[in-house]
């Protein structure tokens, strides 16, 4: 859920960034969530994944060793915090006289739950681009809410700046995530190998990026 401050009745509405106008709200959501799927399917190929057998050299390199936890924990963790942090900031800024720039912005939070559940049944393989797409709309989302707020409260001149503001919250939040993704997708991929072996040990090499 986006805000935008809610025009006064002496003044016009504001245009929003970009040259959209303020009824653009969810085509610049949209546009985040392809620019972030475009994005994930690059790091699917360039990530560098390694898989070592029982090596005592292995064991001593300078790499970082898979944690036996449930991979996509941390991503789940951070995704559902954004998307927390979109509706408590949403909720403020109606409390202050902000306007929904989505017009099914409340609905949404039923769809939220819905992406939520969706996600936690799809394949593990799947599920850490999913999350972090989730929490990069969220945190995207908060972003530009507490910028409407922020503009508010000096008069609202400002509110104009808030999408482009949380699209690159959103971008940004998705790029810092690029390795915790590729580190969760490579310990799917371990799991799945140690059935086949149990002896076969696990080790992330860092991204190509």
């Amino acid at each position: 859920m986006s805000l935008t401050a809610a025009p006064s009745s002496h003044a016009h509405p504001t245009a929003r960034a970009l040259g959209k106008p303020q009824s653009s709200g969810l085509r610049v959501w949209l546009i985040a969530a392809v620019c972030c799927t475009s994005l994930g399917l690059a790091h699917a190929e360039d990530s560098a994944f390694i898989v070592a057998s029982t090596d005592t050299h292995a064991r001593a390199a300078s790499v970082q060793p898979l944690a036996a936890a449930e991979p996509n924990a941390g991503l789940q963790t951070s995704a559902v915090v954004g998307q927390a942090a979109d509706v408590g900031s949403t909720g403020m800024g109606l409390l202050l006289g902000a306007a929904e720039s989505n017009p099914l912005g409340l609905v949404t939070l039923g769809l939220k739950a819905v992406a939520y559940q969706r996600i936690k049944e799809s394949p593990p393989m799947e599920q850490p681009r999913l999350w972090g797409m989730y929490g990069a709309l969220g945190w995207g989302a908060a972003a530009n809410n507490l910028c409407v707020i922020a503009a508010i409260a000096t008069g609202g001149g400002a509110a104009v700046l808030c999408p482009l503001i949380g699209l690159g919250a959103g971008m940004g939040n998705w790029s810092a995530g690029t390795e915790e993704r590729d580190k969760a997708t490579f310990a799917v991929i371990c799991q799945e190998a140690k059935l086949k072996n149990p002896d076969l040990v696990c080790i992330f090499n860092g991204s190509n990026s």
